[in-house]
């Protein structure tokens, strides 16, 4: 037999109906009615109390709340509906995460009241019941405010009836920032994020929330809207009747005590043409040319940004660099940061990090060294990691121009002929065992001057000199000697010329003599001695003709 409802008294009903009219502001569900329903006995299975059905009664105008039709819609405020916790799911992490203070990963349950810390360099991501994600990115501290069903029978499965099942989530900031990609499906309640100072509603699909605690300052919520709408309270009693909508591609704040501030536009992606694709240095390390603010930088393992593992603001002016990632591929994004703290929308690009095995530190030749042709010593400081080093040496600095390559070098150094004077650029490389070859360290320059061309020569034919000559550049200083031993022991005569000859006179002793000179550039650069030029001075004859009338008087 059907239950009827007790009748309702004049009284009851005025006040139900001054109740109606307070429900227009709170949330309310379309509850669609199954054959063999009644109020009464939803109220026992699907509202929240025995009592329930008599303020839906007046809510939806019902004339006989004994009777309602199969496919009817009813109004219902979610707080009479019946609603059960259902925990999130914690589908990807990266780095140190930590759930109610414990080590957690991937596949672990979140319960209401719990919360999700994130490691300087690490990150995960929260699925609730309804299948909306939430990112928490690195250094952030977020709590499972709620993860709900609503409208659910007594004792049903959710998929036995989920066609009248509404779903309410809610996460609570309580540092850093998170970024949340709202699912659309039936709600009892928008999707929330909750922080000290904010309630930020969600009916749009994506958005961040960030808090600003700065020591000294007011704490400061921040929310910027990528797609869809956002409702914006603060979370102050006195100044929730002026919140905000913020559209899709606008942000906005609101400190602790005031209502939020007026949407505003958010920034536009940054340009990141400049950034190259493959680095071969274990600090990640490029500029931002162009940007004239602050610039929020991440890294992560994934092209959805889901593992973020490094994320960092850069000032005006600043390069970026990023230290502690393996080799490998990875992916970055930069939005740039208003004078608000408001976030832009970001631009993604791919690279690759290939910086191991480290090159060898180089010793010789040094940058800027200078020596003459022929045999060049390279060396370098030994890698533990390496079997053998290639090295490599060009007459450009493109490295186009090869002039010595080899790839099997052992030890920590090596000699090179080179045979023409000129500029080169030299690097090396480090090859492990299994022949994962590593990048190329800096290169060094280093020049190579001509050798001396050997000098020419002798007495004059009047004998009264030795005059030596030899090719040389007017700008340099050419250092001379002449020695009676070819060790160049005993000089018998020495100068510092400004062009490349010399007139002396000869020796008063007749017999060989030799001749070597270098010369003094003017960068300080002094070549090695030229080839020794051997010198046969004779004897003066001239004064044993002036005794030959003496000779014939005898």
């Amino acid at each position: 037999m059907t239950r009827r409802p007790a009748v309702v008294s004049s009284l009851a009903l005025l006040a139900a109906v001054a109740a109606g009219q307070a429900l227009a502001q709170e949330p309310v569900v379309e509850f669609t009615v199954s054959p063999r329903d009644t109020l009464i006995g939803l109220s026992q299975d699907v509202f929240t109390s025995p009592a329930a059905w008599r303020e839906i009664a007046v809510l939806n105008k019902l004339p006989n709340p004994n009777r309602i039709l199969p496919g009817q819609v009813l109004k219902v405020p979610v707080r009479l509906m019946r609603w059960q916790a259902i925990p999130a799911r914690i589908t990807s992490t990266v780095g140190e995460v930590q759930l109610g203070g414990a080590p957690t990963q991937a596949g672990a349950a979140v319960q209401e009241g719990q919360a999700l810390q994130t490691g300087e360099n690490a990150s995960a991501v929260i699925e609730l019941a309804d299948g909306s994600r939430v990112r928490i990115p690195p250094s952030s501290l977020a709590e499972l405010a709620a993860s709900r069903r609503y409208g659910g029978r007594v004792g049903a499965e959710p998929a036995a009836d989920g066609a009248s099942s509404w779903f309410a989530g809610a996460m609570r900031l309580l540092r850093g920032s998170v970024e949340a990609f709202a699912r659309k499906v039936p709600r009892a309640k928008p999707l929330e994020v909750e922080t000290p100072t904010a309630v930020v509603g969600v009916r749009g699909t994506q958005f961040r929330v960030a808090i600003d605690a700065d020591p000294g300052k007011a704490a400061l919520t921040r929310t910027e809207v990528l797609e869809g709408l956002v409702r914006l309270d603060s979370a102050a009693q006195n100044a929730r009747a002026a919140g905000t909508d913020v559209a899709a591609g606008f942000g906005a704040t609101v400190e602790a005590t005031a209502p939020p501030g007026a949407p505003r536009p958010l920034p536009q992606a940054p340009d990141l043409a400049a950034m190259p694709e493959r680095f071969e240095r274990p600090l990640v390390r490029f500029a931002l040319p162009g940007e004239l603010g602050t610039v929020r930088v991440q890294v992560a393992l994934d092209a959805a940004f889901d593992k973020i593992v490094h994320d960092q603001r850069i000032p005006a002016g600043t390069d970026v660099r990023i230290p502690g990632l393996d080799d490998g591929s990875w992916q970055l994004r930069a939005r740039r940061v208003d004078d608000a703290g408001l976030e832009g929308f970001d631009s993604a690009r791919a690279f690759v990090l290939k910086a191991r095995p480290e090159p060898p530190a180089t010793n010789t030749p040094r940058a800027g060294a200078k020596q003459t042709v022929g045999g060049v010593e390279f060396s370098w400081a030994s890698n533990i990691e390496a079997q053998t080093v290639h090295l490599q040496v060009a007459s450009d600095a493109k490295f186009e121009q090869l002039v010595l390559d080899r790839r099997d070098v052992s030890g920590s150094a090596v000699a090179g002929q080179l045979a023409q004077a000129g500029t080169y650029h030299w690097r090396v490389a480090s090859i492990k065992a299994d022949g994962d070859h590593g990048p190329f360290g800096d290169a060094q320059r280093f020049e190579l001057r001509a050798l001396p061309e050997p000098p020419t020569g002798g007495v004059a034919p009047d004998g009264r000199s030795l005059v030596l000559s030899w090719s040389g550049r007017a700008e340099d200083i050419q250092h001379v000697e002449l020695a009676s031993d070819p060790a160049f022991k005993t000089i018998v005569a020495q100068a510092d010329l400004d062009k490349p000859e010399w007139a002396v006179p000869p020796p008063s002793r007749s017999g060989t003599y030799y001749f070597r000179y270098r010369s003094i550039e003017p960068d300080g650069f002094v070549s090695p001695y030229s080839s020794t030029l051997t010198i046969e001075v004779p004897r003066d004859w001239k004064p044993l003709w002036l005794l030959a009338p003496l000779l014939l008087l005898l």
